[in-house]
């Protein structure tokens, strides 16, 4: 997949799932602004392996160059400056994934409020910001491709019961909802926005979870090389190509496209 010339932008890009995806898209050439709440490797810090300054060294050897940008995108107006500056920067914006996003244990009914407040600003808000503000400067292009990664925990039914991750499962099914919505509003515009599910994944959140799922055996690496393609292939898709759609990794070249 050649993205050269494209523009994209990665929230939650320093770890996990978002860093692999920020690396796939720099390896088919785009120009990438990774988004992170910490840049990572200043003066006097030691070396972390999971901040946006690793991810941009990482990217040295790619056909295309990572640049990082502190956003968290609990706050609004981080994610309307990191968007702005990304598009005065690169001139336009061609892909947007929404990646960020926070998931805990719970107790149904041990919640507060306030958490659910956060879940919600996080995982729905936020991608809902994000889109309102990349939005524009696609319909100026008449194309983009906007991805919100979902997970299987949004779905409905007997299947779909994932003990005490209430809020993380509404707040995924809020998006795919919102998903929806977008794509019939951006599809006169020649956007495609679609929601993909990565799947079982070994990432930091994962083992934070549960450590035992190192041993398991059933979750896939969080690289570019597993994860990369089908977003890749996403990356690229038009409003008249492929729009509105919820999609699982692991269903890449067999069930889609």
């Amino acid at each position: 997949m050649d993205l050269q010339g494209r523009v994209a932008i990665v929230t939650g890009a320093s770890a996990g799932i978002g860093r692999a995806y920020a690396l796939a898209l720099a390896g088919a050439g785009a120009t990438v602004v990774a988004a992170a709440r910490r840049l990572g490797g200043g003066a006097g810090e030691a070396p972390d392996a999971n901040s946006l300054a690793t991810v941009v060294r990482e990217s040295e050897t790619l056909s295309g160059r990572i640049y990082a940008q502190t956003c968290d995108v609990a706050i609004e107006a981080d994610i309307v400056r990191m968007i702005g500056q990304a598009a005065v920067n690169f001139g336009r914006i061609d892909v947007l994934v929404n990646n960020a996003a926070i998931l805990s244990r719970v107790d149904s009914f041990d919640l507060s409020g306030e958490a659910w407040d956060r879940y919600m600003a996080i995982n729905v808000r936020g991608p809902y910001v994000a889109i309102r503000e990349t939005a524009p400067h696609m319909m100026r292009q008449r194309s983009g491709s906007i991805i919100n990664i979902t997970a299987g925990a949004a779905g409905m039914g007997p299947k779909t019961n994932y003990p005490k991750m209430l809020p993380y499962a509404v707040s995924k099914a809020a998006l795919n909802r919102l998903s929806h919505f977008m794509a019939t509003e951006l599809k006169p515009h020649g956007i495609a926005v679609n929601c993909l599910s990565p799947g079982v994944v070994l990432s930091e959140s994962a083992l934070a979870q549960n450590p035992a799922v190192a041993k398991a055996g059933t979750h896939k690496p969080a690289t570019p090389e597993v994860l990369g393609p089908a977003l890749l292939w996403l990356a690229v898709q038009t409003a008249e190509t492929l729009t509105g759609q919820i999609l699982h990794t692991d269903e890449f070249q067999k069930s889609w496209p």
